[in-house]
């Protein structure tokens, strides 16, 4: 009887021992899994609005890319007015193209809020990498950010996507060259620098090389998209030619290249959006 009962608990004991040890390497791999796809594996590309914009301003885009394969937004952050930094939404790590709406209620974009918000998703999600959209003032920001030096505890950039960016001033901005008789030479470099344009210029060396930048702009007709002359938004190559992983831009003639309407529901645009944010260039 008791050799009877010596077995049956070897067996058991040798049961455990298996049981045990197959559960801890299923939790092991579900583990490593989330991990990589929380962190590393997930790119997430954050949107920024123009001046006077909001979430309106971004949401067409943000929708019209949800319809591919991957796409969805899961969070919105918002600085508000009186400095506070809040977000909404539901981080997911099935969302392999994850969309993030970034929202200033003042209406003015700016680099510093930008940082606080990489170095968030960081800690918070363990992204390594992100990807960036900007329209106007918007561009703007993501260009001031692009160019400081401490990016200690952010995500790399990518890929940058600028849309009509005010780089080198536009009619109407106080204490700004209006932009509108600026010449560019072949290389793109400005014969006028505004006060927004010398700081890039002056620390363009810290551009992130991993990142691939994607310039589009309007031109009705006049050199302008009715609001950003094309050369202030082409003074943006100046800056980043030799120093981003890659360069490349597109002048926008068809019947959406006013300011506005190249953010709203524009297909070409939105093309150009899918294709460089899923490979890193665009075909034609």
């Amino acid at each position: 009887m008791t050799k009877k009962w010596g077995k049956v608990m070897l067996i058991i004991g040798i049961f455990l021992v298996v049981s045990g040890g197959a559960w801890w390497w299923v939790n092991r791999g579900e583990a490593t899994s989330t991990k990589r796809v929380a962190g590393t594996y997930q790119t997430p590309t954050l949107f920024v609005h123009g001046f006077g914009g909001g979430y309106g301003s971004e949401k067409d885009m943000i929708n019209d890319l949800s319809k591919h394969p991957g796409y969805r937004q899961v969070l919105r952050y918002t600085m508000t007015n009186t400095g506070q930094l809040s977000v909404s939404g539901s981080w997911s790590p099935s969302v392999r193209h994850p969309l993030i709406a970034v929202v200033f209620s003042s209406g003015r974009p700016d680099a510093t809020t930008l940082a606080k918000i990489l170095k968030q998703l960081k800690r918070r999600y363990g992204i390594q990498n992100f990807n960036a959209v900007g329209h106007s003032a918007g561009s703007a920001a993501w260009a001031d950010w692009a160019v400081t030096k401490d990016k200690k505890g952010e995500p790399t950039l990518q890929r940058l996507v600028t849309i009509a960016g005010p780089f080198n001033g536009f009619p109407g901005m106080p204490g700004m060259n209006s932009g509108q008789d600026i010449k560019l030479a072949s290389d793109c470099r400005p014969s006028v620098m505004s006060d927004r344009y010398k700081p890039m210029y002056e620390n363009r060396q810290y551009f992130p090389k991993t990142a691939a930048v994607l310039n589009l702009f309007g031109n009705l007709g006049k050199g302008s998209d009715g609001r950003v002359p094309v050369n202030s938004a082409r003074s943006l190559r100046y800056i980043v030619a030799g120093r981003a992983k890659s360069y490349t831009e597109r002048e926008i003639t068809n019947s959406k290249a006013q300011h506005s309407k190249l953010h709203e529901h524009n297909p070409l645009v939105n093309r150009y959006l899918y294709e460089f944010l899923s490979t890193g260039k665009i075909t034609n």
